[in-house]
């Protein structure tokens, strides 16, 4: 609630001064410092109190406690760039404090996004009159979207991480063929993981008569790292480019600046998405992949079946190496696991039973894999269609229904959930 008023407030000031550009612009820099400052701080308070040893004093339990309020990130995104357009005037300032409040804090996106613009969100608010409270069409569609999205999560990504969270325990128990798997494995996790919370997000607010920006596009059909991001989180990709890569200068003043400011985004989208080395190490290799794109990614030739493929391979290939820093504990546990990619020999049979000794039987790992072939085959049909599933399957009343059966009956036989399983928490929640 003050977050949500200091940022009404502070866009109402800009706007009234607008005129005067060095106040309008000190208003602007105040809150837009504020909402950074309170982001910073309160993510790396639990990070500073480990690095400094203060987490095993009994007695601070009020500083171990502190944590990001949930969504937080998210919340004070949207905050950042709804009052940088009231600035630039892009958007107007919300006179309603009420709807205003309601773009901020609307329950489906609030705990990982979509990060939404003010005028798109509001402007479907103001429009919500117009809206049938019972529309087949938008119902179907909004339950599609839900069914889909606890499939990849159920189905999908809490099963994957079963043996992502075994391999990457203990690395040094596997062999290269496991270890390559558990990085593969762990990129598929993360994908249906995020992509599933969207898709219930999209759904959920649908439901309200509200859509959601699509923050994934197939990004592992991608044919260099470029059209990865604009496939990838689209929301985050499109805030960091308008709100930090534009403002720095963008492409407008030659390649070398070009370079620095694609770095600086994206060194600060690994800080951004946690403490520790690892996550800036991540940040940095997705910066030198783009600016290695941006140098020779125009002169290559990636069309026609084999060279798309080779091109996608390639493309998928860095990404994925970039997500074992991503998903490890540390910078240490990183390196290591990719130095046991190279040097743990072939043994293949040798791991089963320590996988199945942790309550991993191979059957799971067979349906991992099975499911990992079906995501990418339906992804590989909606890049070439350039929509979204429960878009592509709306016409189709018999291959809709049959979808929502399979998917549901997918999610009570083989979904990971109950007692026998340790709830996954959505990944991006700790963002």
């Amino acid at each position: 609630m003050l977050s949500s008023a200091v940022a009404f407030v502070g866009a109402k000031a800009i706007e009234k001064n607008i005129k005067d550009k060095t106040r309008a612009k000190t208003i602007t820099a105040i809150t837009v410092a504020l909402f950074a400052f309170v982001l910073i701080v309160v993510k790396n308070i639990p990070y500073v109190i480990k690095v400094l040893g203060l987490d095993t004093i009994s007695d601070n339990s009020i500083l171990t406690s502190i944590v990001l309020p949930v969504g937080f990130s998210f919340y004070a995104f949207q905050a950042i760039g709804y009052l940088y357009d009231v600035y630039q005037g892009k958007e107007t300032a919300e006179k309603d404090i009420v709807y205003f409040a309601l773009y901020m804090g609307f329950f489906a996106k609030l705990v990982s996004g979509p990060i939404e613009r003010k005028g798109n969100f509001s402007d479907q608010l103001k429009g919500l009159t117009d809206i049938k409270v019972i529309d087949r069409y938008r119902i179907s569609l909004a339950l599609t979207y839900m069914v889909w999205g606890y499939f990849l999560k159920l189905v999908v990504a809490d099963r994957l991480a079963l043996v992502v969270n075994q391999i990457h325990a203990a690395p040094e128990c596997f062999d290269i063929i496991w270890l390559l798997g558990g990085a593969i494995f762990y990129s598929f996790q993360v994908y249906t993981d995020f992509a599933g919370y969207t898709c219930i997000a999209i759904g959920c607010a649908m439901l309200f008569g509200i859509e959601l920006t699509q923050n994934f596009k197939s990004p592992y059909c991608s044919k260099n790292i470029t059209e990865f991001w604009r496939r990838w989180h689209i929301s985050l990709s499109s805030w960091l480019k308008d709100y930090i890569y534009i403002p720095l200068g963008g492409n407008r003043k030659g390649n070398l600046r070009k370079y620095f400011n694609t770095m600086v985004v994206f060194v600060l989208c690994g800080i951004w998405h946690g403490n520790g080395l690892s996550f800036l190490v991540w940040g940095i290799l997705h910066g030198l992949f783009s600016i290695f794109d941006s140098v020779i990614g125009k002169k290559l030739n990636t069309e026609g079946i084999v060279k798309s493929f080779i091109a996608r391979t390639v493309t998928f290939i860095a990404v994925t190496f970039a997500w074992i820093f991503f998903r490890a504990d540390s910078l240490r546990l990183a390196l290591t696991y990719i130095k046991l990619m190279f040097t743990n020999g072939i043994n293949p049979k040798g791991p089963i039973s320590f996988i199945t000794g942790n309550g991993v039987v191979m059957l799971q790992i067979y349906l991992s894999i099975a499911m990992i072939i079906l995501v990418q085959i339906i992804d590989g049909i909606c890049y070439r269609k350039k929509t979204e599933l429960p878009q592509l399957i709306q016409e189709n009343r018999m291959i809709k229904y049959g979808f929502i059966y399979v998917c549901l009956m997918a999610m009570f036989v083989i979904g990971v959930y109950g007692g026998a399983f340790k709830t996954e928490t959505f990944i991006y929640m700790q963002f």
